[in-house]
């Protein structure tokens, strides 16, 4: 089975399949995996990013005294297209 073809459905229902006295070693299991992914970030230097990064980051606001841009939205459309062009992507 194809890990990206797993639905939650189908772990909650083999996870019913199990006796109750066996639970507690699936969560350890998922303990497990939720500090191996924790390590890996700390291991690579990024943690999860939260709103207040973001806002604190001043990208937020970067064009606002910009009197060359008229349409954000549509300058930063063509910014990405040139962007993807020059990566040879259609």
């Amino acid at each position: 089975m194809s890990v990206e073809s797993v639905t939650e459905k189908q772990v909650l229902e083999q996870l019913s399949d199990l006796e109750p006295s066996r639970w507690a070693e699936v969560l350890d299991f998922i303990g497990y995996l939720k500090q191996r992914d924790s390590r890996a970030r700390a291991e690579s230097g990024t943690r999860e990013l939260i709103a207040r990064d973001l806002l604190e980051s001043r990208v937020v606001g970067l064009w606002a005294d910009r009197d060359d841009i008229g349409n954000s939205l549509e300058y930063a459309r063509q910014l990405r297209r040139e962007a993807e062009h020059r990566r040879g992507l259609p």
